[in-house]
């Protein structure tokens, strides 16, 4: 099932029924892309394989005055799986497309969202291609599409937040209801599939320290069932904690920051799935040097299934900004190594890869 919307011509549309003049609203639009490869090799010798993503992500932001705005978002991926240095499985094309709008009310404390996700991604996907669709979709790997699609679905929120003191605090709810859709081929047939309804409660806040700001955040997702054709199944609740700091050091900026993603016991085709723990710990070093900005980091992840480790992944990676007038240019590096292990017996699988992504923003 495929749609030929396109999110460009769908911005332009969004655009006309504004009050602004078109151009005046296109020359305060902002468009952004971050084309980012990524490939990652599990094993080493003649059992190793490799899981690489070309991800084209875009997006267009229009502002409608000060209050209201739209954004719209797409991705173009390819995803190949290689062992023995043969190609096994490859999926390409278009991702879904997402539109959303935003509407501040009074003095911008409240924050309205509506949000459309417009099935224009690859659906029904071949036997030959669902290996490289399924290897991309993991909380631990850090693939940036982690599906070529979820159908059309809508999404509503609401937003409100307000100084407390020195704090800034801010609360969030939001819904998401799915739609019915066919996600595979099995047999010469469709599969279908309905994803979960989910509604999601969030609390943040931050406030200055010295010369330096400390911010938490903390979100629960709860989801509905899942409907695999005729069976129905929980994947389990979420909750994703935040926390940052950052200060000026002799001249440059040190970020430090953390999250941790709980997933909660859930069922999956009548059997129990352990609850999924997964946290990353990151620091940079942003460094001025002239009108360049040099931002040298490092990252690790652990992962937890049942209560048992599951593996650990480390990146070094440096970020520039490079300003050439109205294109800001953000090219990026990382080497990631790490060990994926059985829950099951303990054994370790290595891992290894790169991450390279540009990312460019023109206002």
């Amino acid at each position: 099932m495929s749609f030929s919307i396109r999110p460009l011509a769908v911005a332009v549309v969004a655009a006309l029924v504004s009050t602004q003049p078109l151009e005046a609203q296109l020359s305060s639009a902002s468009v952004l892309g971050a084309p980012t490869y990524t490939s990652l090799t599990f094993g080493s010798g003649a059992a190793a394989r490799s899981v690489s993503q070309m991800a084209m992500p875009l997006v267009v932001i229009l502002p409608f005055g000060e209050k209201f705005s739209m954004d719209v978002s797409t991705a173009f991926a390819s995803s190949t799986v290689k062992a023995d240095d043969s190609t096994t499985s490859e999926i390409s094309g278009l991702t879904d497309t997402q539109i959303r709008a935003n509407l501040r009310v009074g003095s911008d404390n409240l924050l309205f969202t509506v949000g459309v996700n417009l099935p224009t991604g690859q659906y029904s996907v071949p036997a030959n291609q669902q290996e490289a669709a399924g290897q991309i979709g993991n909380d631990f790997l850090f693939y940036p599409i982690s599906s070529m699609g979820n159908g059309l679905a809508m999404t509503g929120g609401l937003a409100y937040a307000r100084p407390f003191g020195n704090w800034n605090l801010g609360v969030g709810g939001s819904a998401r209801k799915s739609t019915e859709f066919a996600a595979f081929e099995v047999a010469s047939s469709d599969f279908r599939f309905t994803p979960a309804d989910e509604y999601r409660v969030s609390l943040n806040a931050d406030r200055p320290v010295g010369d330096g700001a400390l911010s938490f955040g903390v979100t629960y997702s709860a989801f509905g069932e899942d409907i695999a054709d005729t069976t129905t199944y929980s994947t389990g609740d979420r909750i994703i904690a935040t926390a940052g700091w950052t200060r000026p050091v002799k001249g440059s900026d040190l970020f430090l920051s953390a999250w941790n993603l709980y997933r909660l016991e859930g069922e999956v085709l009548g059997d129990d799935a352990p609850a999924e723990n997964v946290f990353n710990v990151s620091a940079s070093l942003s460094v001025p040097l002239r009108e360049l900005l040099i931002q040298p980091n490092v990252e690790t992840r652990l992962w937890q299934v049942g209560g048992v480790k599951a593996g650990n992944l480390t990146t070094l990676g440096l970020r520039l900004r490079i300003p050439l007038g109205s294109l800001g240019l953000f090219p990026s590096a990382g080497y990631s190594i790490g060990t994926l292990y059985s829950t099951a017996d303990g054994t370790g699988t290595d891992v290894s890869g790169i991450r390279a992504s540009i990312t460019l923003r023109y206002n």
